[in-house]
């Protein structure tokens, strides 16, 4: 049921790319990242982008990208 709000919320964005998130909608997106970050893969990070509305070959996907792989290298 929360992913089906997921993909509305994402649905509704897209429509209306100007629209900015709800202080609620941005700790929800960053507490998805942070998890991401500390449990999920590479692949999790591209679905979550992509979910966001973001491009595979858009400069912020590349680059988000990049800093997932570089922040894994340095970890232990």
């Amino acid at each position: 049921m929360a992913r089906e709000k997921d993909i509305r919320n994402a649905i509704e964005r897209e429509k209306h790319p100007e629209r900015r998130h709800t202080r609620a909608e941005r700790r929800d997106l960053e507490n998805d990242a942070r998890k991401i970050l500390e449990f999920g893969d590479e692949k999790d990070l591209m679905q979550f982008l992509r979910e966001l509305g973001l491009k595979d070959e858009s400069p912020e996907f590349v680059s988000a990208v990049n800093v997932f792989r570089s922040l894994r290298r340095g970890k232990p």
